[in-house]
């Protein structure tokens, strides 16, 4: 079995765990920012889940949004806020989207893609953000 299917493997039996368990994952220094298993760049995505609430996710997003200077032209919340969008351009001028969708109730994957065919570097700098602002 390669390590990506291992890597997947955990995170579903990671979030099940938690889902049953109706707990809130905690790690030692970074409380409720702390990714669920590692971040994975694939087609110009850069995704990352983190053991946070959609809402607490949202609100981290969008500040790092603004720290980066980013335009923001749209945000958008889908019926059942089990998905949400960030849409706009850098301040270099490249469309970015930030696309958020609940996990489990304190589980939340953020997608970025920056540009058309990606940028991994922008893409990893805006996770770092959300990152930092979930930790406040």
């Amino acid at each position: 079995m390669n390590s990506w299917a291992k890597a997947i493997g955990m995170i579903v039996i990671l979030s099940a765990v938690v889902v049953s368990a109706g707990c809130v994952l905690f790690v030692a220094g970074a409380g409720v920012a702390a990714g669920v298993g590692g971040a994975e760049y694939y087609r110009g995505e850069l995704k990352q889940a983190y053991a946070a609430p959609m809402e607490k996710a949202w609100n981290a997003s969008l500040a790092a949004a603004e720290e980066l200077k980013m335009k923001t032209t749209e945000k958008s919340i889908d019926n059942l806020d089990q998905n949400r969008v960030i849409k706009g351009s850098t301040e270099e001028g490249k469309d970015f989207q930030i696309a958020l969708e609940a996990l489990a109730k304190d589980v939340t994957m953020v997608k970025v893609r920056v540009g058309i065919l990606g940028d991994e570097a922008y893409s990893k700098k805006i996770q770092e953000a959300v990152a930092k602002n979930l930790t406040k």
